[in-house]
């Protein structure tokens, strides 16, 4: 589905939760305002406190990435004891080609975000840090500045050429 906004196309998330992502035909300046529409949302939407990035061990589709994502979201509700809520943007790494997560997580600020030890490679989905709880492969966990905004942390990765995202 796509409609008209402020002189622009906007295309809905319909369009892109097929992972086709931002049509390569926009031209760079509707992808920035794409952005900063999509982060002034993100930034008023919700209170944050965390940033995360999620790798994975092994290669995945986007919608497998994104069935992990949610299935973490879950778990982490569970060891907050209370509701957690999120968003999630996939991307294709540059080199390889791999899909990785950048996510705004809130609800967790009471949650140790690194414990400061160092895992063994293949011990994934530990109790003890946001770092270490991640359950399939390497995670980055950071306290989210509102200041930046949130289209300094994930509305830059809705304009790839994946672009999936919930």
């Amino acid at each position: 589905m796509v409609f008209r906004e402020r002189g622009w196309e906007v295309h809905t998330l319909s369009h892109c939760s097929k992972g086709e992502g931002v049509p390569k035909h926009w031209k760079p300046g509707n992808r920035e305002m794409l952005k900063q529409e999509m982060g002034n949302w993100l930034g008023d939407l919700a209170p944050w406190d965390a940033f995360v990035t999620w790798t994975f061990d092994r290669v995945v589709t986007a919608h497998g990435a994104m069935f992990w994502a949610k299935r973490h979201l879950r778990w982490l509700e569970k060891a907050a004891e209370q509701p957690v809520y999120g968003f999630v943007g996939a991307e294709r790494g540059k080199s390889g080609g791999l899909i990785h997560l950048h996510g705004l997580l809130g609800n967790v600020k009471h949650m140790n975000f690194f414990c400061g030890n160092r895992l063994l490679r293949g011990q994934f989905g530990q109790k003890c840090c946001l770092v270490h709880a991640w359950p399939c492969g390497y995670a980055r966990v950071f306290p989210y500045d509102p200041q930046l905004g949130a289209k300094h942390y994930v509305s830059k990765y809705i304009t790839k050429d994946l672009a999936e995202w919930d």
